[in-house]
């Protein structure tokens, strides 16, 4: 064998020693995050099923307060200064028992929309019973809230249907 054929084997021998070797650490590597991945999808799931479980204790609390504006029948009764005190007891609610649990978009387009919302009727702080306007805006507000409350826990997700 000549000294180049020598030479060629030689690199060939060691570039192959190279890939099992390379081809090896791969495959440990592969396995070590494949675990650590597993490791965290289940943390990820124990978190979602206890945030789930502390969402509907809390946000059943908020579904009730926004009876205050039902559809059917409409409360005629309901007044400026009841809607005031309303939104404090959307404030206690969210600063003293579930504000932290809203998600993002339940928190925004939720529960931070009907605020304003009844910010702003009540800026010229009107007295009497409410106008059929501020009524329906508001309890459409809450309806709002309430459908996304319901998504925040899927609540209103169709159930499997088993086969024909």
């Amino acid at each position: 064998m000549s000294p180049w054929e020598n030479v060629f084997y030689s690199a060939l021998a060691a570039a192959g020693g190279s890939v099992v070797i390379a081809g090896a650490l791969a495959a440990w590597l592969g396995s070590v995050w494949k675990e650590r991945i597993a490791r965290t999808e289940t943390l990820f799931g124990k978190i979602d099923t206890d945030l789930r479980k502390r969402r509907i204790e809390v946000y059943k609390e908020l579904w009730e307060l926004t009876a205050l504006l039902p559809k059917w029948p409409r409360d005629e009764a309901v007044t400026y200064d009841r809607l005031l005190a309303f939104s404090h007891d959307l404030r206690n609610w969210y600063f003293f028992r579930g504000g932290m649990y809203l998600s993002r978009t339940s928190q925004q387009d939720g529960y931070a929309a009907l605020q304003d919302k009844i910010a702003g009727i009540l800026q010229d702080k009107p007295p009497g019973a409410l106008s059929v306007a501020h009524y329906d805006a508001v309890r459409e507000g809450c309806s709002y809230l309430r459908t996304l409350l319901t998504a925040d826990i899927e609540s209103r997700r169709e159930a499997l249907s088993k086969s024909k």
